[in-house]
């Protein structure tokens, strides 16, 4: 487990759901490649990711034959809403 503060974000849409699936991604994020790679293959990988609030990390495993979309973000501390 670390304290660090997150790599990315890792949006994920899977097949059946209507909203992504937001995951803080600690360590080294993968690359549009891999994603790629990993969604044609149906890869399976385990990944490090942290909930808001909560410490320390913890491993998340993800079945990429289920995931149909998928993009990268930075990661940032602060959202800027509009109202």
């Amino acid at each position: 487990m670390t304290m660090d503060a997150p790599t990315g974000l890792l949006y994920l849409l899977s097949v059946g759901k209507e909203k992504e699936l937001i995951l803080r991604v600690h360590g080294t994020m993968p690359t549009a490649e891999e994603l790629v790679t990993w969604m044609e293959q149906g890869s399976v990988v385990p990944l490090q990711i942290s909930h808001e609030g909560e410490p320390g990390t913890f491993t998340y495993v993800v079945n990429f034959t289920h995931v149909v979309g998928a993009r990268l973000a930075p990661y940032t501390s602060t959202r800027i809403s509009s109202f």
